[in-house]
């Protein structure tokens, strides 16, 4: 069974929306579920069907603001789990994915925030600050953020542009941790 653990390590409550995706490349921002997680290394086990393909995110605004995306597809490829952490669409919160046994681990703990500059810095629909995406929506590339994001997160870690394939792990484990920081 495909399962993922949720956990949070930061100081206050979150709520992680799951996100199937709506075909090849088209995210959907409909949450087909939505978990509340206490602070503190509090966690949430979710159980998800064959094939389940999207990405969890925490919700500190809503679904189409800026935010880190932990996409992932079980029973892919030669019934393979595959995920990774994206920053693509923005970032509002540092994130890691491991699979139980340890084979696909990705992400990073540190906060970006602080010394990003400052033209990528706004405020999601709840006023929570975040990151601008590093490949908008309408179009073109944000290489300043992009630039930023290489000289603070390990290579391979994280999609930062869409040339980022090394960041994406595969394995045979059908269980993951995410964890939001």
């Amino acid at each position: 069974m495909n399962s993922i653990k949720i956990k949070n390590s930061g100081s206050g409550p979150i709520k992680v929306g799951l996100f199937k995706n709506l075909g090849d490349f088209q995210p959907s921002f409909d949450a087909e579920k939505i978990i509340d997680i206490g602070p503190g290394a509090s966690s949430e086990h979710v159980q998800l069907a064959e094939g389940w393909e999207g990405r969890a995110q925490k919700l500190s605004g809503k679904p189409e603001d800026p935010a880190t995306w932990l996409e992932f597809h079980f029973n892919a490829w030669q019934d393979m789990t595959f995920a990774d952490i994206s920053l693509i669409r923005g970032y509002n919160g540092a994130a890691k994915i491991s699979s139980e046994d340890g084979t696909a681990n990705r992400g990073f703990s540190q906060d970006l925030y602080g010394d990003a500059p400052e033209k990528y810095k706004m405020k999601d629909s709840n006023g929570t600050p975040v990151l601008a995406a590093t490949e908008p929506y309408t179009g073109g590339r944000n290489d300043e953020l992009v630039a930023y994001y290489r000289s603070k997160v390990e290579n391979g870690q994280a999609w930062m542009d869409n040339t980022d394939k090394h960041a994406d792990r595969g394995t045979v484990n059908k269980q993951l941790n995410f964890e939001f920081f």
